[in-house]
């Protein structure tokens, strides 16, 4: 029970009394007085949240004062020129559709999109239609495909700077996974031709920046180089620290800054450098059309940044988002709707789930076992739906190259890495050989 001096708020999810001391005749702290209702000391003056940073609140009646004193005022007045709030998020207004569990919807709603992803990949001819059930998926036999998407190649790579290291035998199976992925990376940043002078190679989601690190081996005896790390939190033990304590010629910059309000053209140390490459490995899905919207802004709002190209790692397909997506049109121009894209968004995790029936997973000396052929049936199931899943992830991919092509780069999609070192295994390669 709450004593006279402390608010007497039950904080629900803590299970608790409010810990905050209160004025002298009130019963309720400053935040939780705006709950209480009715009549009573505490009764009176508005608590509303505060315009500039609305975890908090404060009194109606001191609102214009609590505005020049605010601490969150103070970040806004120190934010740097490069970050402007919203710069990369789409100007039209796009009223974000709800997500909902896909075993909340109805059969149907499912059923419609798994046809239209298949339908992007070609014309589906269904040979008993009535055996169709979103529960048990979309059955290979019931259906026959013609391929409009194309084939992807599969070219993993390794790179001279990291064979040192990859032979290390006391590197850990999850340490020697990121090696592989990385050798792989700057192998096509380098066969790309990406990997020149005068480049400012910037990291979206940079992280502890091990890629950069690595990046940093191979250009730093090239003339006049940069690398830009972003991140939109702070991290302990970033090897960008480590690299900064080699000697070289490398300039190394590091923002804190959410991808969604960073204008690259305004950072200043970067503004000399003739030619910018972005490069991201496992950034989430809004990230990454985030961060294909930042690199198109630049190129086309003053001063300039010439773009040459961009790598970028996919992951997280459903974390994206319909209002910041820059494969829309593509989305449209294969019959999905707006409303559709979340559930497009759930499918995509089957591919990486590892849902397999419980009696696959059970222990041999259980007593619950299905029949072989039962197990055989529920595993094939399972497939069918990572098949699905791989689909609606390839197919948002596509909707990127598609979005890059339009804006005059030469993309291409391709497995950077085997299935085994990463569910997430598919990278875009984009160039660009002048400024338009």
């Amino acid at each position: 029970m709450a004593d006279g001096n402390h608010c007497m708020y039950f904080v629900e999810r803590k299970k608790r009394f409010c810990r905050m001391t209160v004025r002298e005749g009130r019963r309720y702290c400053g935040e939780h007085q705006r709950d209480v209702a009715g009549p009573g000391p505490d009764a009176g003056d508005e608590r509303v949240p505060c315009p500039l940073d609305p975890t908090h609140t404060c009194y109606r009646s001191k609102l214009t004062r609590h505005l020049g004193v605010c601490n969150a005022k103070r970040r806004l007045d120190a934010r740097p020129a490069f970050v402007v709030e919203g710069a990369n998020l789409d100007a039209e207004t796009i009223a974000a559709p709800p997500r909902v569990p896909l075993s909340q919807l109805d059969e149907s709603v499912v059923g419609t999109v798994i046809r239209k992803i298949h339908a992007a990949y070609g014309t589906i001819e269904f040979k008993n239609p009535f055996r169709f059930r979103v529960s048990l998926s979309l059955s290979l036999s019931d259906m026959s495909l013609s391929e409009k998407l194309p084939e992807f190649s599969r070219t993993i790579l390794r790179h001279d700077v990291l064979e040192d290291k990859l032979s290390d035998e006391t590197c850990g199976r999850n340490v020697r996974k990121h090696l592989l992925q990385n050798a792989s990376l700057l192998g096509h940043l380098e066969q790309a031709g990406l990997v020149r002078d005068d480049t400012c190679f910037v990291e979206f989601g940079a992280g502890k920046a091990q890629l950069t690190y690595w990046l940093g081996q191979i250009i730093k005896n090239k003339s006049n180089s940069c690398i830009l790390l972003v991140d939109r939190s702070s991290h302990r033990h970033k090897s960008d620290n480590k690299l900064r304590r080699e000697e070289s010629r490398l300039v190394i910059k590091r923002v804190r800054v959410d991808i969604a309000d960073l204008q690259l053209n305004q950072i200043a140390e970067i503004q000399p450098i003739k030619y910018k490459v972005g490069i991201a490995k496992h950034l989430c899905g809004t990230a990454t059309d985030l961060t294909i919207r930042c690199l198109v802004k630049s190129m086309n709002d003053e001063p300039k940044v010439d773009v040459r190209g961009l790598i970028v790692a996919f992951c997280c397909h459903h974390k994206c988002e319909y209002s910041s997506y820059v494969g829309r049109e593509y989305l449209r121009q294969c019959d999905f709707i707006a409303d559709e894209f979340p559930v497009l968004c759930s499918i995509v995790s089957w591919a990486t789930c590892g849902s397999r029936p419980a009696a696959l997973k059970s222990d041999v000396n259980s007593p619950r076992h299905l029949p072989a052929q039962e197990i055989a049936s529920q595993s094939s199931r399972s497939d069918e739906r990572e098949s699905i899943g791989r689909k609606a992830k390839t197919l948002l991919n596509w909707g990127r190259l598609v979005f890059l092509e339009s804006v005059g780069f030469q993309a291409e999609l391709l497995y950077y890495t085997s299935l085994d070192v990463s569910l997430e295994n598919m990278c875009i390669v984009a160039t660009r050989e002048r400024s338009l």
